[in-house]
């Protein structure tokens, strides 16, 4: 923003000095005017050589000012370009304003316009001072016009000497004209070679500028050609950690799977052990029915008791395992405590029978006591009924038979009851086992079912993981052929920018031959 204020004030003092310039040449042209009118009718006074000198002075301090104005416009030149120059290398950024390009743009047309007019002041001085050379000149031609008229006047009938100097002055006017002619195209040709050199040295200051900034592009463009380099190898060494991470995961799934399958094997194994139970509390339910059919027999009932024992036994090997049988294993103890209550009915049935067998063999005690008191009395009286004695002896013989009966069968039933008792108490605990293992049995079916939904979870976070972990693998692939493929662009651009700039290189080269070349011409 300074350079342009710079410029822009240059401008305005350069076209101030141009106006107060063009001033100056309207007089110069005006005096001109007026010698050439004066030269016209061939009266030249001391007035007019004054004012000839004064318009040679004059136009002389024009033209050195004309020279400065265009050594001024060409540094206003390179400060327009300085400009342009770090406006094209703000451009890139978003703060650069638009009101610095627009007000570039009026200096560029300010610039012209000016430039237009030192070429028009230039060329109008070159004209007034060509134009006073020929009328000095003429004025030369006039003095010795002069003398060879009073040679004339002094030489009487020089005739033919009058028609030689008239021939002679227009030879000398046709070569002055040639002269003047040839000076004015030389002076062009000056004036488009410094434009030319001029034009050759804003190119080359432009070119020395691009080569400039191509060689600073082209170090962005390897740094960070070595940027994505290193970018890509970072990638690679990551991929290749996810890769390992992948496959860690993926035999860690495949763990999990033969797990999963372990698993699935065991359950089928348990729900047949768990039909091979139901098979086997069937018959369980069928011995029972035969057992409470004959539930008198004792020793039949110890034998099945020791199968039921046996069978029990079995069924605890074969119930750690248990999955989904609680409610039959239910109904099977509810099935146990019906029959525990039917012995127990059976038991007091037994009890009954022992007392009454009790309350007989007390009966038959007395009677035998009665008995006892009738023989002894009858003794008493032997000689009177012999025959009721004997008989009386072989009742009584058969009541102490029947009474040893009856203390035998109280004997066999105590047994019997303490039997049941032992077996009653035996099936309790029984019970009382299966169903702390029917429970046990549960826990671990819970335990089983958790470990089944933990591991079913576990799985499913697995898959996530994998899939993530599969987009991510997919993604960072991407990135590694995107950042192959800018490594290719930049490399091919850093390719295309290096022959440009060798092409520009032999370019200048070749520019610079030519402009040594034409200044030393």
């Amino acid at each position: 923003m300074d350079t342009l204020t710079k410029v822009d004030l240059d401008l305005t003092c350069s076209s101030e000095k141009l106006g107060n310039l063009h001033i100056l040449l309207m007089h110069l042209l005006a005096w001109d005017n007026d010698l050439e009118v004066i030269a016209a009718y061939s009266y030249i006074s001391a007035t007019s050589i004054e004012k000839a000198l004064e318009i040679d002075l004059l136009s002389g301090i024009l033209d050195s000012e004309v020279r400065e104005v265009e050594s001024f416009m060409d540094n206003i030149q390179a400060g327009i370009v300085d400009a342009r120059y770090k406006i094209s290398a703000c451009r890139h950024s978003p703060k650069a304003p638009s009101t610095i390009e627009q007000k570039l743009v009026e200096c560029e047309e300010s610039f012209k316009e000016t430039q237009d007019k030192v070429l028009e002041v230039k060329i109008e001085s070159t004209k007034l001072q060509r134009a006073f050379l020929a009328l000095r000149h003429e004025n030369c031609t006039l003095r010795e016009d002069a003398k060879a008229i009073t040679l004339s006047l002094t030489g009487n009938g020089k005739q033919n000497s009058k028609k030689q100097t008239a021939e002679h002055h227009r030879r000398v006017l046709r070569m002055l004209e040639n002269s003047l002619t040839r000076e004015l195209d030389l002076e062009k040709k000056l004036s488009e070679s410094k434009q030319s050199e001029e034009q050759l040295k804003l190119k080359l200051h432009y070119t020395e500028q691009v080569v400039f900034r191509m060689e600073e592009a082209a170090e962005v463009v390897l740094g960070r050609f070595l940027e994505a380099e290193n970018a890509a190898e970072v990638l690679m060494g990551i991929s290749k950690e996810l890769v390992g991470h992948l496959q860690i995961i993926q035999f860690n799934l495949n763990g999990s799977f033969q797990r999963e399958s372990e698993l699935r094997s065991k359950l089928q194994d348990s729900i047949q052990q768990l039909d091979a139970k139901d098979v086997a509390l069937k018959k369980l339910e069928i011995s029972l029915a035969e057992h409470i059919a004959k539930s008198a027999e004792v020793p039949l009932m110890k034998d099945k008791v020791k199968s039921l024992e046996e069978q029990v036994k079995k069924f605890e090997l074969n119930l750690k395992t248990a999955n989904t049988v609680h409610e039959e294993d239910q109904v099977q103890l509810v099935e146990m405590d019906n029959l525990v209550e039917s012995l127990r009915e059976n038991i007091f049935e037994a009890e009954t029978r022992a007392e009454n067998a009790e309350a007989k063999v007390s009966q038959l005690s007395d009677t035998n006591v009665e008995l006892s008191e009738e023989i002894g009395f009858l003794k008493s009286g032997r000689d009177s009924d012999a025959k009721k004695v004997t008989s009386l002896e072989k009742q009584l013989m058969e009541l102490q038979i029947q009474v040893q009966h009856s203390k035998s069968s109280s004997e066999t039933s105590q047994e019997q009851q303490n039997m049941l008792y032992s077996a009653i108490w035996d099936m309790e605990t029984l019970i009382e086992e299966l169903k702390s293992k029917v429970s046990k049995a549960e826990i671990k079916l819970e335990n089983s079912e958790e470990q089944c939904i933990i591991l079913s979870e576990t799985n499913a976070e697995l898959d996530d993981e994998l899939i993530l972990l599969r987009s991510r693998m997919r993604s960072l692939e991407t990135l590694l052929d995107q950042a192959n493929n800018s490594k290719a662009e930049s490399a091919e651009d850093i390719k295309l920018r290096t022959n440009l700039i060798m092409d520009m290189v032999f370019q200048l080269g070749r520019e610079r031959e030519q402009i040594q070349d034409q200044v030393s011409i």
